[in-house]
């Protein structure tokens, strides 16, 4: 049904969105670390 297939696609792109929001926060506090280290 088309409900069905739409509460799919919403969850996928919130997973989506989710996953690469984490990635993005693990990399920056990564690279101020790095930074911090460096310094």
């Amino acid at each position: 049904t088309l409900t069905l297939t739409l509460t799919l696609t919403l969850t996928l792109t919130l997973t989506l969105t989710l996953t690469l929001t984490l990635t993005l926060t693990l990399t920056l506090t990564l690279t101020l670390t790095l930074t911090l280290t460096l310094i």
